[in-house]
C-alpha cells in the first residue's frame, strides 16, 4: 500500500475565485489568445524553457516578461512531464528520491500554485504508481498502482480514485489489469482499457476491453470502444496501442475505424499524435510534421554515432505541426512551434514554445 501524506491544504480551502489566485501569485494571461482567460492561463513545466540540466525544478510562467518562476525544487529528479488539474488549482508530477538505503523511491507530488506541497503519495514495498490522471471532480485523481518489474510474484494492478484534498481513496473494482485510462469530461466518465483476463478469449486474437466508470452514478460498465482517448466533443476517439506502433482513429457512434480517411502520409501515422486533441475545439488532432524516411539505395552503412551536446537547449521553436479535422480528415492548419516542450495548462488553448517564448494558441477548427 502507498503512503499518503498531507502537507497543509490552505490554498484549496481558502481560495474561491481565480482573481484572488492571480493577485496572490502574480498570474496574468499568457499569449495572444488568452487575454480573457484569467486563472485559466496557468502555465507550468519541469525545468526552465532551455531544458538544460537536471530535471528537478518546476517553474510557473508569469507576466510581465514571460518569466519562469521556480515554485518547487526536488531533492531528486522529475523524469516526466507534469499535469495541471482541470480547475487550475493544483500541479502534479512523479519524482524519484534517493532512499535511506540508497534505492530510488518513487512518489506522486501534488502542489498548489504557490509551490506548497498539498499531498504526496509514496511507494512502499514494490507497489508503485504506474499511471495517474486528473478526473472525476474538484481535486480528484485516478491512480493506477502496480508491481515493479523486480517483483517475481504477479499481482493485478489496482485502480483508485483519490481526493487530493482529503486523501480519501475509493477503489475501482472489477477491472482485470487496467493499463490505460483517460478522463472524458463530455460525459463525466473515466474510460479504462485493460488487458484481457485469463481464459476470457479463445484462440482468436485477444480484444482489450474498455470500461466506462460514470462518476455521477458510480457505475462501471463494459463498452464496445476500442480506445480511451476521446475528442473534447466525444464524437471521435483514438487508440494508442502498446503492442504495435501507430494509432487508430474511430467514430464514437458506431466504433468504426476511420483511420484511412485521414489525409496524411502513412509515415505520419506510425506514432500517437504528439499533441493528442486540440483543446478548445471539438475534434482536431495534432501531429508534429515529420519528413518521410529516405529511400534506401542498396546496402547502407551504419552511421557513426553523433554526440549530443548536453548543454544545448532542447527546444524546437521552428518545428512545424499539423492540425487535422477528424471529421473530414483534412489538414486545416499548419503552424510553427514546439508543442512537446513540456508546458502544461488547464486553459482551452495549446501551449506552444516559439522563439519569443511560450504562447497559448488555438488553431481554427470545429
Amino acid at each position: 500500500m502507498d503512503r499518503i501524506t498531507e502537507h497543509g491544504l490552505w490554498l484549496g480551502r481558502a481560495v474561491s475565485c481565480g482573481a484572488l489566485i492571480q493577485a496572490l501569485f502574480g498570474l496574468a494571461p499568457v499569449g495572444h489568445t488568452a487575454h480573457a482567460q484569467g486563472i485559466d492561463a496557468v502555465l507550468v513545466r519541469v525545468e526552465d524553457r532551455t531544458r538544460v540540466g537536471i530535471r528537478n525544478r518546476v517553474v510557473l510562467q508569469t507576466l510581465p516578461g514571460r518569466v519562469d518562476r521556480e515554485i518547487y525544487r526536488s531533492q531528486g529528479e522529475i523524469p516526466d512531464d507534469l499535469a495541471v488539474s482541470p480547475e487550475g488549482l493544483y500541479v502534479s508530477f512523479v519524482e524519484f528520491l534517493k532512499g535511506s538505503g540508497g534505492d530510488w523511491v518513487k512518489r506522486l507530488v501534488i502542489l498548489d500554485l504557490s509551490g506548497q506541497v498539498v499531498r504526496t503519495i509514496e511507494t512502499e514495498g514494490n507497489r508503485g504508481i504506474r499511471r495517474y490522471v486528473w478526473c472525476c471532480g474538484l481535486g480528484m485523481l485516478a491512480i493506477l498502482r502496480g508491481s515493479g518489474r523486480e517483483d517475481p510474484t504477479f499481482r493485478p494492478e489496482t485502480l483508485y480514485v483519490v481526493d487530493a484534498r482529503t486523501g480519501t481513496e475509493e477503489p475501482l473494482l472489477g477491472i482485470w489489469r487496467p493499463y490505460q485510462m483517460q478522463w472524458a469530461s463530455f460525459d463525466s466518465s473515466l474510460y479504462v482499457k485493460a488487458i484481457p483476463a485469463p481464459g476470457a478469449q479463445g484462440s482468436a486474437e485477444p480484444t482489450f476491453p474498455v470500461y466506462r466508470y460514470h462518476i455521477p452514478t458510480k457505475r462501471l460498465s463494459l463498452t464496445t470502444r476500442q480506445g480511451v482517448f476521446f475528442s473534447p466533443d466525444g464524437l471521435y476517439y483514438f487508440d494508442a496501442s502498446v503492442a504495435e506502433p501507430g494509432f487508430r482513429l474511430f467514430s464514437s457512434p458506431d466504433d468504426r475505424d476511420i483511420t484511412s480517411a485521414l489525409k496524411l502520409p502513412s509515415h505520419q501515422l506510425l506514432a500517437r499524435p504528439e499533441g493528442d486533441w486540440m483543446p478548445g475545439t471539438g475534434h482536431v488532432l495534432l501531429f508534429i510534421e515529420r519528413q518521410p524516411p529516405p529511400a534506401r539505395k542498396g546496402p547502407s552503412r551504419r552511421r557513426a554515432p553523433v554526440r549530443i551536446d548536453p548543454n544545448a537547449p532542447h527546444i524546437y521553436p521552428d518545428r512545424w505541426n499539423l492540425a487535422v479535422d477528424a471529421e473530414t480528415g483534412q489538414v486545416i492548419e499548419r503552424f510553427q512551434g514546439d508543442i512537446s516542450a513540456g508546458w502544461k495548462t488547464n486553459a482551452r488553448e495549446l501551449p506552444v514554445e516559439r522563439r519569443v517564448g511560450a504562447e497559448l494558441v488555438r488553431p481554427r477548427g470545429p
